[in-house]
């Protein structure tokens, strides 16, 4: 018989066909893996990197217990290829997965990283057949002679699994295992192919052994059973008037017909899915060019700026606050040197750097009505003085937006 040879410690929950669909981007292994699934050579292999499966194709193979086992493979998703050619293929699984699908296997493989373009194949097939189709999935890692003799699955995930790939698999449920589709271990193939029955099982036991039907399955079976409802009542001899009306229109609406159109329709809407995905994909990476570009220019021009100031606090006279000695402003700033404060004399500065301007409150002082604000040292927090933001006696007007530094708060520098 056909299929892989396993022990007696699992089997298929009920007696009816089991139909697996597999799913994956381009070089992740599923036609070896639909190989080893079926126990013979049923998917051409190809070595061609542009030479891969490009239509849908289903194998039977009937195992030792009796159960029948369909295998559906699929094209490989690639957002550089014609995606038309893939909508149009993959709509053809409405005909071939006549019962339903009974588990989806996602296939990836542990020597290549969980990429973009694997992400956006989930989401193109949750939109294309609903997001319940999660609820039959399977992740089937390809590449397990690629790891180390004491290294497991889980191990690998552990080391190299990305944040998006471990949301796939609790979505679908951490239903996940791992195939050598090169090895000749008959115990390696048994167990294997054991540990991928067990999760259809599960997939099975949780959908209450419902096949997956998306609203496209369910019009070509409601179309079936019309159509069968007709040939019956032919057959029975029901000649009555209104047989011949039904044949009248399952004629012009044949089977065919609708089958054609809805695959058409399936095409129309994988094109616009597959077209909005390579959208978003380009704008994200446009995005992200843009951003490092303007950090770039950002970054140099902070580090020029810096360079400046160092080079004239180097290169001219200054002052600093006398507690911390940070550079608050330059000689050639000061407007009058005839000012006083309570504690020491004091300058008038048309420019500070390096200070914080405190709360405004209005003061009456030697020259009249003002509005001012104490200013602190940006690192010690120490009062240098204080800023004029408003002068009433029109005379005065040429304090506002001016600052007074007290000589005793602060130190000279580069004399």
């Amino acid at each position: 018989m056909g299929g892989n040879s396993v022990s007696d410690d699992w089997e298929f929950i009920g007696n009816e066909t089991q139909t697996l669909l597999m799913i994956g981007c381009i070089g992740e292994g599923k036609s070896a893996t639909g190989n080893s699934i079926l126990g013979r050579n049923a998917f051409q292999l190809r070595s061609s990197s542009g030479a891969v499966t490009g239509t849908c194709e289903i194998q039977r193979t009937r195992l030792e217990d009796g159960q029948i086992l369909d295998v559906i493979d699929t094209p490989g998703f690639c957002f550089t290829a014609e995606s038309g050619i893939v909508g149009k293929e993959i709509g053809k699984c409405i005909d071939l997965a006549d019962a339903g699908v009974h588990a989806v296997l996602f296939v990836l493989s542990v020597r290549t990283s969980f990429s973009k373009e694997e992400q956006a194949a989930i989401q193109y097939f949750k939109k294309l057949f609903g997001t319940k189709i999660t609820d039959y999935m399977i992740v089937v890692f390809t590449g397990g002679d690629k790891l180390e003799d004491n290294d497991s699955l889980n191990d690998h995930l552990d080391h190299s699994c990305p944040e998006d790939l471990k949301e796939v698999l609790k979505m679908c449920g951490n239903r996940q295992v791992l195939f050598d589709n090169k090895t000749e271990d008959p115990a390696k193939k048994a167990k294997q192919f054991s540990e991928l029955i067990f999760h259809v099982n599960m997939v099975v036991e949780t959908t209450g052994g419902k096949p997956y039907t998306s609203n496209l399955f369910e019009e070509v079976k409601k179309m079936k059973l019309r159509n069968d409802s007709l040939e019956v009542s032919s057959m029975l001899g029901d000649l009555k008037e209104g047989v011949t009306e039904l044949k009248e229109k399952l004629r012009r609406f044949s089977l065919v017909e609708q089958k054609r159109r809805i695959t058409k329709m399936v095409e129309s809407n994988m094109n616009k899915t597959m077209h909005s995905l390579e959208k978003q994909l380009e704008e994200e990476r446009t995005a992200r060019l843009e951003a490092e570009k303007e950090i770039r220019e950002l970054k140099d021009s902070l580090e020029k700026a810096q360079r400046e100031t160092e080079e004239l606090t180097v290169k001219t006279r200054s002052y600093s606050c006398y507690k911390c000695r940070r550079h608050v402003s330059f000689h050639d700033d000061i407007i009058s040197t005839n000012f006083q404060s309570k504690n020491s004399k004091a300058f008038l500065f048309a420019h500070v750097r390096n200070v914080v301007v405190g709360t405004y409150e209005q003061k009456r002082l030697t020259t009249g009505l003002h509005t001012i604000a104490d200013i602190h040292c940006v690192d010690c927090n120490e009062v240098l003085g204080w800023k004029y933001e408003r002068t009433v006696e029109p005379s005065q007007k040429y304090k506002e937006g001016k600052f007074v530094l007290e000589l005793c708060k602060i130190v000279k520098d580069n004399w």
